[in-house]
């Protein structure tokens, strides 16, 4: 059992402007149960809380890009979002891997993600930003494992799929004598939306020789919905390969990612608008790189705990 306080002061200023400002104290607390009755079998029960803010992406005032349609910016509001995680899990370990199986239950109060507003200087425009939703709660399984069925190939892989309701506000436009909209014609709704989706990945690990090592990563998501956007599926490819240098100590590597040009994120919505979209990224990839360590692994500075720097991802794309 642990737990974490935390002060946080944040201020960001654009010239003589304070665009984001935060300020709060916040507990994290952690329970874990494990239960062992052979080497092969273990149980674990958990509870914890944990924190995403903002990044810096999501509360930059300054557009960051716009279309004809579409102007995308930062929300200088923007509170950050709490979880609370409630996890069973069972892991079996076999002679050439392990497998884990679980279930998960989490309750989110004001998650962050997209949202879509009506843009009040041009009513035929959206702004594509940011916001808190009121609360989400999902509950699923997952199931995870590693094997190596042979002495040159080994891989994990992981599946989940939950059920997730969300609760928000959109906005529509409200004007059936066809005049020009005004302010006074935008209607604020709160809405509840129930969706369930699933995700697949799968990294593959392959031993050629004593110094190369090829890899092959896959991931699938499935279609899902959320409060403004119906989202179709996405999956990418990634491989690569790793080249042991001078005893160990230098390794060139070359990885080539989404190799299908398939990483995109397609949607479609009815808020504020009829709409059907669809962005990519620059994620058709190659990267070669070359690395050599110095010194030796005995004067290495200790090494501290680390933990995940609890920043909301999203800060340039879709996800």
């Amino acid at each position: 059992m642990g737990i974490r306080v935390e002060s946080v002061e944040v201020k960001a200023d654009t010239n003589a402007v304070r665009s984001f400002e935060n300020d709060y104290v916040e507990f994290y607390p952690s329970a874990f149960i494990n239960y062992t009755p052979t080497e092969k079998n273990q149980y674990q029960i958990s509870y914890s809380r944990r924190v995403d803010r903002p990044g810096i992406g999501q509360v930059n005032p300054i557009r960051e890009w716009s279309t004809p349609l579409i102007s995308s910016t930062g929300n200088t509001k923007l509170q950050p979002q709490f979880t609370n995680s409630i996890e069973a899990n069972y892991t079996r370990s076999f002679e050439k891997g392990s497998i884990t199986g679980g279930v998960f239950y989490r309750s989110i109060n004001d998650e962050i993600n997209r949202a879509v507003f009506i843009d009040r200087t041009d009513f035929n425009k959206v702004i594509l930003t940011y916001d808190n939703f009121d609360n989400t709660s999902a509950y699923g399984l997952e199931v995870s494992g590693s094997y190596k069925p042979t002495k040159w190939w080994s891989f994990n892989a992981s599946f989940d799929l939950y059920s997730q309701t969300q609760t928000g506000i959109t906005e529509r436009l409200d004007n059936p004598d066809g005049a020009p909209p005004t302010v006074d014609d935008i209607i604020t709704e709160k809405i509840e939306v129930e969706n369930l989706a699933w995700n697949f990945r799968m990294f593959n690990n392959f031993k050629v020789t004593k110094n190369l090592t090829l890899s092959a990563f896959g991931f699938y998501r499935g279609e899902n919905k959320g409060l403004q956007f119906e989202v179709d599926p996405m999956y990418f490819v990634n491989l690569g390969a790793r080249y042991s240098l001078w005893e160990g100590r230098g390794t060139f590597s070359i990885n080539y990612n989404d190799v299908f040009d398939t990483m995109k994120f397609a949607f479609e919505g009815s808020s504020p608008y009829p709409q059907t979209g669809e962005f990519n990224w620059e994620s058709n990839t190659v990267y070669a790189g070359l690395s050599y360590r110095f010194g030796g692994g005995k004067y290495r500075a200790k090494s501290r705990k680390r933990r995940d720097n609890d920043e909301k991802s999203g800060s340039g794309g879709m996800f």
